[in-house]
């Protein structure tokens, strides 16, 4: 895994600051991401819910 370092010193996630690049460019707010971010978490939830069965 790939890290990078902020402006304040913090390691960061290489992939993860791709991706919040790649939805900034797109125009998508925060809110926006931690939307889609939320909804993927509860259907990934869900699957495995379903599996378990």
């Amino acid at each position: 895994m790939n890290r990078v370092e902020s402006d304040n010193l913090q390691e960061l996630d290489a992939e993860w600051v791709e991706l919040m690049l790649c939805a900034r460019a797109k125009g998508l707010t925060t809110t926006e991401v931690s939307k889609v971010l939320r909804i993927l978490q509860e259907e990934g939830q869900a699957i495995i819910q379903e599996s378990a069965v």
